[in-house]
């Protein structure tokens, strides 16, 4: 099953356990963005997907494809 990077992103993030308040305060954005990410209203950043990465100990290809969720 494909999922898209949206809802991959909002698994992550439900997986460790963060709010998107508590994830947005990370990554130094708005509780908004992060919900507008989720929804797929609009994609990261390249540095945003940098710390998230960074966050969830992941790979870019786990990140990007979601390979870690298999």
């Amino acid at each position: 099953m494909t999922q898209t990077l949206g809802s991959h992103l909002r698994r992550l993030r439900l997986d460790h356990a963060l709010t998107q308040q508590q994830l947005a305060g990370y990554l130094q954005l708005d509780r908004s963005t992060i919900a507008y990410m989720e929804i797929g209203r609009t994609l990261p950043n390249l540095r945003t997907l940098s710390i998230i990465k960074k966050l969830y100990h992941l790979t870019w290809n786990e990140l990007l494809d979601g390979t870690c969720l298999n």
